[in-house]
């Protein structure tokens, strides 16, 4: 065996062997990662997020998807909130249909739900919801909602205290946005783009 083809199998061996490495450490993360969402206490998490003596919930970046939601639901603590924050939650569609069959949430005033995976669906059950009977101020922004989505907000009656409306980097159509001008001509602030 020449110097070159030894040099190149322990060459090719060294690259094999770091292959394995690199791997096993991405499998250890996404174990730990996966770990780590299992063993939360939700209770604890939802407890250290209350502030303003329980009127305002910031859970914004906790990732607590569907599950945790669904968790928050069951919980007695929305009753008395005013403001949730539940940006970069990895909530999706089930959870906005979960949330969407709330009892209703008297004192809530603003819902923050930007940077979630809700899609149409997600935001047609919320639109169709009586849980936010108050509600003056809805954040669905970069909520992957598409017109369907949208429009239902522009066809439905159960916002009458709702002044503002967020709907930025969602895919709305121009017609999309220019009826929704026109069904949400009287709230305060609607923000399309």
């Amino acid at each position: 065996m020449t110097i070159k083809v030894l040099f190149a199998s322990i060459k090719f061996l060294f690259i094999f062997v770091a292959c394995l490495f690199v791997l096993a450490l991405e499998r250890s993360s996404s174990f730990s990662h996966e770990l780590d969402k299992v063993s939360v206490d939700y209770n604890i998490l939802i407890q250290e997020s209350l502030k303003q003596n329980g009127a305002l919930l910031d859970l914004s970046g906790k990732k607590i998807g569907d599950q945790g939601l669904k968790f928050l639901i069951g919980s007695n603590i929305l009753k008395n909130v005013k403001k949730i924050d539940l940006r970069y939650n990895e909530i999706t569609t089930i959870g906005a249909e979960l949330f969407s069959k709330q009892s209703p949430l008297l004192k809530l005033k603003t819902l923050i739900l930007r940077h979630n995976f809700l899609g149409d669906k997600g935001s047609a059950f919320l639109a169709r919801s009586s849980s936010f009977p108050n509600l003056e101020e809805m954040e669905l922004g970069w909520t992957e909602t598409r017109d369907a989505g949208a429009m239902a907000f522009g066809n439905t009656h159960h916002f009458k205290s709702l002044k503002k409306l967020d709907l930025r980097g969602n895919f709305l159509t121009n017609q999309t946005k220019e009826a929704l001008r026109k069904s949400l001509g009287h709230l305060k602030s609607l923000k399309l783009y």
